[in-house]
């Protein structure tokens, strides 16, 4: 029996209003949706976010502080999308 191929896709559209995470099994052909969910971006972060698409004072360290935070978010949507699946 075949090891089940699962994968874990996570996007956010230019909106920023969300976290979009899908669980696919790639095992079978085609592929199975085995779970979706949509996860709101924290205001604080979306606003961060927002602002970072304008010229603006430290803006290295802004991406740095808003890329961190975005990263533990997804990772924050993955792992609750997980644990309900």
């Amino acid at each position: 029996m075949n090891q089940p191929q699962l994968y874990l896709g996570l996007m956010s559209g230019t909106s920023l209003d969300g976290i979009d995470v899908a669980l696919l099994d790639f095992t079978p052909q085609p592929p199975l949706l085995l779970a979706a969910k949509t996860f709101p971006l924290p205001a604080s972060l979306r606003s961060e976010l927002l602002a970072l698409c304008q010229p603006g004072e430290n803006e290295i360290e802004r991406l740095g502080r808003a890329d961190r935070a975005l990263g533990e978010t997804c990772a924050d949507a993955a792992l609750t999308l997980l644990r309900e699946s």
